[in-house]
């Protein structure tokens, strides 16, 4: 060990954590569906969903997905859209191809078996060191580490670890901490424990620490610098972005286009036809935008990039019209994106664009579609509601 650097805890030490971590998971853990008894898939699923997504939201969806893909041969079986159907919402769609990829290679490599050696499951697509040892220590009890935002919050401030824990060398020693605290017996136990106490108790902002069990052991509690730790590099401003969105209606039913793989955001989903602005056009677009009365499509004044936007702007029907609507914010990553809303009424024949389908509002619900662009269509619909089935329903 370094000098200066966090003591290491004995032997006798990590015993006495194990047991009030334990007695504390006891009377604490939360009745979520995936425990229990979980099988391999299950904790897999759960765990890719848990990713970057809290826990109250998650549990609805996997309900659902177990509803429909109950095991890894269904969803190996099931086609891509049907998968990010069951998604939606969740964000991030990349987690359930890889899911979907994952599920895929098990069957037909393992025999639709994943396997309990952590090494062994990273050689199946999507399966990093996190979700390798959830499924080997939480499915199949084999002694593995894991380590994810709540277990990085709880290692650092109990030992007192300085530095940014998504970088070398703090991230493996986080990894080295976690597994010398993991015991052979009941390894599962004590890593769902784990990330529920983080969940919990040691909280990223007001944690609660007079109840925490690892309180005494705790370097930051004792310190009083809780919300020091971890310690993280401060974030760049957000890069503002700024979109235009048509929202294409033709006797009720919408035009979607499907995005390329290549896409830099929601690629792979269905989505409103959009094109990002530049500088050059934001400008003339804030004018239309400030008139807000009576404008027609071609009044934009934009020169849209994307060929598909400009074969639907420019070939509007006679009689046709444009209306803007409130625009909406919405942040991913680094990026805040503002997007400007265009609703476009066509009358006449329904056009026949390449790379676009039309859908009607009642069979959006099946649709993958960006978080704001459902957004966009849940507040268009809920005004002009007249079926008797709720909006509500219909997204």
């Amino acid at each position: 060990m370094k000098a200066g650097a966090p003591a290491e805890p004995s032997p006798a030490e990590i015993r006495a954590l194990r047991r009030s971590l334990g007695a504390w998971f006891a009377a604490n853990r939360r009745p979520l569906p995936w425990r229990g008894s979980p099988t391999p898939y299950q904790v897999w699923v759960s765990e890719v969903m848990l990713q970057q997504t809290r826990v109250d939201v998650v549990e609805a969806y996997y309900s659902r997905w177990m509803a429909r893909l109950p095991t890894i041969e269904a969803l190996a079986s099931a086609a891509e859209d049907d998968v990010l159907g069951l998604w939606q919402g969740l964000g991030y769609y990349s987690r359930a191809r890889r899911l979907l990829a994952g599920a895929r290679f098990v069957v037909r490599e393992k025999a639709g078996l994943l396997p309990s050696d952590p090494l062994e499951l990273l050689e199946v697509p999507g399966i990093g060191p996190y979700s390798a040892g959830a499924i080997a220590s939480i499915a199949h009890q084999k002694r593995a580490p894991l380590v994810d935002g709540n277990v990085v919050r709880v290692l650092s401030r109990v030992f007192g670890l300085a530095g940014d824990p998504a970088k070398a060398p703090l991230k493996t020693e986080l990894w080295r901490r976690a597994e010398a605290l993991v015991p052979h017996e009941r390894p599962g136990d004590f890593n769902q424990a784990l990330m529920e106490l983080g969940a919990l108790v040691c909280t990223p902002k007001s944690p609660s620490c007079l109840v925490c069990p690892w309180r005494g052991r705790c370097v930051a509690f004792q310190a009083g610098e809780a919300t020091r730790y971890p310690e993280k590099p401060k974030r760049r401003a957000p890069t503002a972005i700024t979109g235009l969105v048509l929202i294409v209606r033709h006797r009720g039913a919408y035009a979607l286009e499907r995005l390329p793989h290549s896409a830099r955001w929601w690629a792979g989903l269905d989505a409103l036809p959009s094109v990002e602005l530049g500088d050059a056009t934001r400008g003339a677009l804030s004018r239309f935008w400030a008139d807000r009365a009576g404008a027609s499509a071609t009044g934009l004044g934009l020169r849209p990039t994307r060929r598909a936007l400009e074969r639907l702007v420019l070939s509007l029907v006679p009689g046709g019209g444009a209306s803007v609507l409130p625009p909406l914010s919405h942040q991913v990553t680094r990026f805040k994106i503002e997007l400007r809303p265009v609703l476009v009424e066509l009358v006449g024949k329904r056009p026949n664009w390449p790379g676009h389908a039309w859908v009607r509002a009642s069979d959006l619900r099946g649709r993958a579609l960006p978080s704001p662009h459902r957004q966009l269509l849940s507040a268009l619909l809920a005004k002009r509601a007249t079926s008797r089935i709720a909006q509500a329903d219909l997204l």
